[in-house]
């Protein structure tokens, strides 16, 4: 089952993209910042069972979004994990230049963006599945 970890300062934010993925028979968790992001990415790596996909949102208080998303691409467990920004700030061409850069996906948050969300992240993980099974082959 794919793991998906949601990241984002608004409890309610994150609570409705998991619960949106959880509907979807997707497999989540949650950070409420930055840095417990980290951590969770560091944990689910030693115990075997790193996260598929990201979501991230960018303006978080400490750690932030785009320091997560730096830390997911530079790191090398981390790599494969495909991310998905979403955010209400991050409109900007310099800002969508950066996702690209961090082979990310941008979803504004506003009216049905859950639905949005949820079939990317089925998207990415239906690709991720089908190169994991060429390279099998």
């Amino acid at each position: 089952m794919a793991r998906v970890l949601v990241v984002d300062d608004d409890p309610r934010i994150a609570m409705m993209v998991s619960e949106r993925l959880r509907a979807l028979g997707i497999d989540t968790d949650t950070a409420s910042n930055g840095r417990d992001a980290l951590v969770r990415l560091c944990a689910a790596t030693a115990e075997g069972a790193p996260y598929d996909v990201a979501i991230v949102d960018i303006v978080m208080p400490g750690i932030d979004g785009w320091q997560v998303l730096k830390a997911i691409k530079h790191n090398p467990l981390w790599s494969s994990t495909s991310v998905v920004v979403v955010s209400g700030y991050a409109s900007s061409t310099e800002d969508l230049l950066r996702i690209i850069e961090f082979d990310g996906v941008y979803v504004e948050k506003r009216a049905g963006f859950l639905e949005t969300v949820g079939e990317i992240v089925q998207r990415v993980i239906a690709d991720s599945d089908a190169r994991r099974q060429r390279e099998t082959d």
